[in-house]
């Protein structure tokens, strides 16, 4: 997206799917923009997920959505959000109270460059966020050290975790079938109440063989 100067604005773990083979998808463009030099007023987003310099209505770039991975891998190392509040205003005074770090103690079961790369990531200023340089900082990083970009990217890397993609789909076209049944039962059901039924006085039907 990137390379193409859109800017997502709305990453978030309920926007990311996994496909057959277990690679992430990215959805819901809803609020997506074609980036440009003066975009202040463009505030939309989740609190909790849009970096500072949205929130304060400041012009922003492609940094946003790198603030954004930085607080969904912090939530996966931590099961929580580094910046929480009840609304957006909530959120806007917590980011502006204080810098969240996490520490090698604070998550000792996890490498420090994870935890340097998460770090620098959810960094406020966006002037020294990882990632304002492009996207060639995340992959220089040390925590990406020796990984095979390029069996990612053609997806001959095995994934971690493969969803069960027929079973979800079978019980999701279960749903589907059990709903129309039931959509179809009322329905058939209100087309006999007999004040619908006069709203049809005078009418003849024949059935077509």
């Amino acid at each position: 997206m990137h390379n193409n100067s859109i800017i997502h604005r709305d990453l978030k773990p309920e926007n990311l799917v996994f496909d057959q083979q277990g690679y992430l998808r990215i959805t819901d463009l809803g609020i997506a923009r074609l980036h440009k030099i003066d975009n202040h007023n463009e505030t939309s987003g989740t609190p909790g997920y849009m970096a500072p310099e949205v929130l304060l209505r400041q012009n922003h770039s492609y940094g946003v959505d790198y603030f954004a991975l930085g607080v969904m891998t912090y939530e996966l190392i931590t099961g929580k959000r580094p910046y929480i509040g009840r609304s957006r205003k909530e959120v806007r005074d917590e980011i502006l109270a204080r810098q969240v770090y996490l520490t090698q103690k604070e998550c000792p079961n996890y490498s420090s460059s994870l935890i340097d790369f998460t770090n620098k990531l959810i960094q406020r200023k966006q002037s020294l966020r990882l990632g304002v340089g492009g996207i060639s900082q995340l992959k220089d990083h040390p925590w990406f050290y020796g990984f095979d970009w390029i069996s990612l990217y053609s997806k001959k890397m095995p994934a971690p975790y493969l969803p069960k993609c027929e079973e979800y789909n079978r019980k999701l076209q279960q749903g589907h079938q059990q709903s129309d049944k039931t959509l179809i039962e009322e329905f058939t059901k209100q087309l006999r109440l007999k004040e619908v039924q006069q709203q049809f006085d005078g009418y003849t039907y024949i059935h077509s063989q």
